[in-house]
Order: C-alpha cells, then structure tokens, then sequence
C-alpha cells in the first residue's frame, strides 16, 4: 500500500505535506517488520495531520471539529466532504492500529486521549503543563498578571519587586530573582520598561532597593533554561537541576509554546515562585499551543471556586491618555466589533489614521512618509551616536501581516529602498534596519534582536539594542552577521514584544485566515503615539471575524 497513492489528494489539497506522510510511512515501516497490520487509509490520514499539528500551532487533532480542520484550521485543505465529518469513524481506525496508537501513559508515538490525538510528546508536556500549574496554584507559587497595553503591568511588577526586596532586607535575606522574556526584543523592552516604571511617581523605594531593580537583567527564556541544542539534555536547568532563583518574572507570556511552558515550569524550583505576565488577546507563540489564552479563562468570575483565579490578577485601567484613541480602536478590535473599528479609523482621530489601497493619492502620501523616515535613519546612521540612531529607527515601523506580495513585507522592503539613493549590489548600506533571524550566542545576538548598519567613511558596523559590557548599545563589523534580514518592514509576528512610536500596520490586499483578530490587535498595540492602519474595510472586518482557535486541552484538563 503506497500512502503517497492513498493521501494524494489530501496532499494535494494542501490538508498535509509531503514531510508528514514520509515520516508516517517510516513509522508504519517500523511497526510492519514488528508484525504490524497495515493501517486503514483513514488511521494514516489521522497520523499525517497529527504529525502537522505543531506547525498549526495545535497541540492535538481535535476530533469533535474535525469537520472544521480542512476549512479553518488548514487554509486550502482538500473537501471536508472528502472525510468523515465525525469522530467516531477515526477513533475507530485509530484504535485499530495497536502497534502505533496507544491510550495514555503507553509508549506510543501517537496517542488518543479520548476523542483527541496527540504526538506523545505533546500530550506528555500538555499533561506536566496542567500538573504543574496546579500544583503550583495550590500552594500559591504562580502568579499570573494579565492586561493590555498601558494598564500598568510593568509598573505593577516594580511595585511588587519594590515590596519583596523591602521585606527580604527587613528580614536579613536575599532574594535572587530572574527576568525573562521569550525574545531578546521583548526582554529588551522589559529591562527598559521597568527603568522607566522605577523612575516614576507610582513606584516609591528607597535608592537602594531600586538599584537593586536597576541590576537586574532581563534575558531570554532560552538563555534562562541554559539551551543547548543538539545535546541529549536540550536545557541545562530542569527538574534535575533546577534555576537557583527564589523568583521567576516572564513578560509577554503569550508568546510562549506550550513546550517552552513545559521545560520553564520544570526548571522552576518547587518552593520558588513564577510570575507570568502578558496580554491574552494578543498572537499567542509561533509554535504549538495557547498556554496564557487558555490560563486566562480561569481569571472568569465563574471560575471563582478554582484554586488559578485567585492567583491572576487582570488590570484593565489605562493609563496613556495620550494614545486614548490607539486603545479605543485596540479594544474594538479585542471585543470583534468590526463595524465600530471601520468608524474609529474613518474619524482619524489625531494618532489614529486609515489608508485604504484603493486611495493612491493617500497610499502615495504614506509611501513618501516612510521613505523620509528612511532617508532620516540613513542620514543618522553617518553620525556617530548609536543611541540616537536606534531611538530614529524605533520612531516609525512598518507591521505587515504576509511576508509576500506588494503589500507584505517583500514588497514594502523593496518600495523603501527605491527611494534611497543605494549603491548597486551593496547589501550592508548605510541606514539598513536588520533583524536577527537566528540566535547567534557567540555575539550575543538573539532571534528578533533588531540592529542599524552605521558607517564610519568605509568601515560597517551595525549597532544593535542589546546591550555591551559597559552598558552600551552593542556595535559588530558586519563581516560578522550571519542570518540577517531587511527590516524596513516586518511581519507582526516578529513584532510582538517591541513599541514604535508610530506603527504602519499593513494588511494584505484581500481577505486571509493568516490575517486574525489576534494579528489585527496585536500590530495596532505596538503603537506608542500614532498607529496608521492599511487595508479595505472589507478586508479589516474579516481580519477581526476571524478569530484564532487553536485545538489544545490545557484548560480542560485543569478544570
């Protein structure tokens, strides 16, 4: 029996890739020279969408919605009509083949739990996720700060750092705490944000319990766990040996995979605490699963009598009176209100503006803006102040929500650099934004670190946010740079963790499932003072319609 014959059309469709049916094949292979019987087509069919599962950001193949997984969770699938709309007949072909499914807690490399298939790993870390969470509930050892922009999360942290070194002194001891993020960009602006919070009036201390604050360093969760790629024991720090902090901060939690959840809450000793904090609405990881989305649910009043309510804590105020208009249109977007959206941006409210393709004349307008920004940044980066060229590239971004095409990231890229004057076949010109793309620990550089090409008569460097040894902006030769990418655009995704002082947020030029609620709210979000959105009404009103929904049994399994 081919499966490449069987799955064809299913292939073709776009349901699964030609990966996934290889590598059920070699698993089928495995379990035939064991004596095995040949699995229906509809079991083989079952493997290959699991095996998809993670690149979807799914954790299991939700059985109950299967009739939904070839429209809406798998963008251009063959006809749901082409399979069984119902669980029953999978669970059924599932269970007949004994040699590679199992129930839980066999050693499978499929297992169905219910009417949910998983990859046995995943159910493995989605299983400990749960069980540590609660554990951790029941003796009050995670605490979950959840809101929006401008609600004071940040300044919320610092009071409660203030509060514990405070006590910690008082009582003669020492806490040791950690800060991370999942991003080097996001733990960036969290060791910024904080400076920041310490100097305001809301945060009250004594100098010496700031400048504790002030030493703390922000890094990633990566950098935290001590990763090690390509070794046996991935993390350095796990349940074997564990971070020899007594507190553990993460910000911007939702970017966080249910496997990176896993290996974190392992490493976390058990008598010390863990903090998340984050904004549930925005895009949740790149990788599989929704763990702050689905944490969140239990901050709901009908979840009172559940050990995690009483360990969230949702702040819903704003402060930001300046952007009041950018957190208007964020929470039309968050509450799916398409109709009232369209009308915030048609009024374009002073830092709130609306370009829609169809205008050239506006689209024009925009075009010329950025390409001034552009010439700015390239005028800057001649100079000899690091500093200020960063702080120039942070005024104004372009958020895109596809990479490809006129109105994706390719094509902004290309549009801005028309406009400069450039020397033919020189990558590494003056002004040039870039983006890491890969974590480079040798120079200190992590995936989604952000950098500017500078130029000093014919030497190049790039100086990037990430801070040196002497407390200063980190500057490379940029014969050093490896896996670098134009960032005069960037995708949303890439976006999460950072602020602009005015963000573009780019829409592609019809409607895609790509193009979510989540995507929408998290790209105007990244605005400080001015947010300019681009696209149809059309197109924003799907765009908000269609919210994520990731197949995950987290939030079942914790109540």
């Amino acid at each position: 029996m081919n499966p490449f014959e069987i799955l064809h059309d299913y292939r073709t469709g776009n349901a699964i890739g030609r990966d996934d049916i290889a590598t059920a094949a070699l698993l089928v292979e495995m379990a035939r020279r064991d004596g095995a019987a040949e699995p229906e087509p509809l079991a083989w069919l079952g493997f290959c969408l699991a095996l998809r599962t993670v690149r979807d950001g799914h954790t299991c193949v939700d059985l109950d919605r299967i009739g939904e997984w070839s429209g809406e969770i798998v963008p251009g699938a063959a006809d749901p009509a082409a399979w069984p709309t119902d669980a029953a007949p999978w669970v059924t072909a599932l269970a007949s083949a004994t040699a590679l499914v199992g129930r839980p807690g066999d050693r499978k490399p499929f297992i169905l739990d219910g009417r949910r298939l998983y990859l046995a790993r995943s159910l493995a870390e989605e299983e400990a996720v749960a069980k540590a969470v609660a554990g951790r509930a029941a003796r009050g050892r995670i605490q979950i700060l959840l809101g929006g922009p401008g609600t004071g999360k940040t300044t919320k942290v610092a009071q409660d750092l203030v509060q514990r070194f405070a006590n910690a002194e008082a009582a003669g001891s020492e806490l040791v705490v950690a800060l991370a993020a999942p991003t080097g960009k996001a733990a960036a602006r969290m060791a910024e944000a904080l400076q920041q919070a310490c100097q305001g009036k809301a945060v009250k201390a004594a100098p010496e319990v700031i400048a504790r604050i002030d030493q703390l360093k922000p890094t990633t969760v990566h950098r935290l766990l001590g990763y090690r790629p390509g070794r046996r024991e991935q993390f350095e720090y796990h349940a074997g040996n564990p971070l020899p902090y007594a507190l553990v901060i993460v910000d911007e939690a939702s970017m966080l995979s249910s496997s990176l959840m896993h290996h974190l809450l392992a490493a976390v000793r058990q008598d010390a605490e863990i903090m998340l904090v984050g904004d549930p609405d925005q895009l949740a990881s790149v990788d599989a699963g929704t763990v702050l989305g689905d944490l969140a649910t239990f901050a709901s009043p009908e979840c009172a009598d559940h050990p995690l309510h009483g360990c969230i804590t949702t702040l819903t105020m704003c402060h930001r009176t300046e952007s009041a208009a950018i957190l208007e249109l964020a929470a039309a977007i968050r509450a799916g209100d398409g109709e009232q959206a369209v009308a915030i941006l048609r009024a374009g409210d002073g830092p709130v503006a609306w370009v829609d393709p169809a205008e050239k004349q506006k689209l024009d307008e925009l075009i010329d803006l950025v390409g001034s920004h552009a010439r700015e940044l390239r005028t800057q980066a001649r100079g000899p102040d690091a500093a200020a060229v960063l702080a120039t590239q942070a005024q104004l971004q372009l958020l895109c929500g596809h990479r490809q095409g006129q109105m994706g990231v390719s094509g902004w890229n290309a549009r801005v650099e028309r406009q400069l004057d450039l020397r033919p076949g020189f990558p590494w010109y003056t002004g040039r934004p870039v983006m890491v793309t890969r974590n480079n620990p040798a120079l200190r550089l992590a995936n989604g670190d952000v950098g500017v090409v500078m130029s000093d008569n014919d030497h190049r460097t790039a100086v990037f946010g990430t801070v040196n040894t002497s407390g200063q902006p980190l500057r490379l030769p940029v014969a050093r740079l490896e896996d670098i990418a134009t960032v005069h655009a960037l995708t949303i995704h890439k976006s999460q963790g950072s602020e602009y002082g005015h963000a573009v947020v780019v829409l592609p030029e019809r409607a895609s499932r790509i193009v979510t609620r989540e995507l929408l709210y998290t790209g105007v979000t990244r605005a400080r003072q001015q947010v300019t959105v681009v696209g149809s009404p059309a197109v924003i009103k799907e765009a908000i319609a269609t919210k994520i929904r990731r197949a995950t049994a987290l939030e079942v399994r914790l109540r």
